[in-house]
């Protein structure tokens, strides 16, 4: 009768540990959540750029924008391409900076302020895509102006990551930035 209470006892204690979480698993469940969220070296790489890209157009009262740094995110024929007024504009990187310099020169855009809210990375071998829903404030404005999306085209060139286009269009009456798109 012992030996039978003993034998129930081991099966109980069998079935309750079983029951438990095994450690083992525990440790392989961290290990993958882990990986997932970490990204690669070639996607840090591109979303590296599209904040320097960000940063460099930024700028506030009383100075410039960088333009030779900002050329230098681009390849020689980039080309910029947006909706804005629902009307087509196209500008090659070069006429996009004498476009934005004219306005700064001009008086008209006294301070630009552009982050990214979020986004999505893809890439494969040499090129690469960035999702990137936007905010921008205008002539030192607190009050955000303008969100939107932007679309940017990415090439390795030479090891290199580069912006060979951009095309973006702005938020308005039911067309509104897609929730995926914003980190919270």
């Amino acid at each position: 009768m012992k030996n039978f209470k003993f034998l129930i006892c081991l099966l109980l204690a069998a079935g309750l540990y079983s029951c438990n979480q095994n450690p083992e698993n525990s440790v392989a469940k961290e290990t993958t959540t882990e990986k997932e969220m970490t990204i690669s070296e070639t996607e840090q790489a591109i979303n590296q750029l599209i904040t320097d890209a960000y940063k460099v157009i930024s700028f506030e009262k009383g100075t410039t924008p960088d333009y030779v740094t900002m050329k230098s995110l681009f390849t020689p024929k980039a080309t910029l391409i947006n909706f804005r007024e629902d009307s087509l504009n196209s500008y090659y990187i070069d006429e996009f900076i004498e476009e934005f310099k004219a306005g700064n020169f001009a008086g008209e855009l006294t301070a630009f302020d552009e982050v990214e809210l979020g986004g999505e990375t893809e890439y494969f071998g040499k090129i690469g895509h960035r999702i990137s829903a936007y905010a921008t404030k205008f002539n030192g404005d607190e009050e955000i102006g303008e969100r939107g999306v932007n679309s940017f085209q990415v090439l390795n060139v030479n090891g290199k990551w580069l912006i060979s286009s951009i095309i973006w269009d702005i938020e308005k009456s039911g067309q509104p930035i897609p929730k995926r798109y914003i980190t919270d």
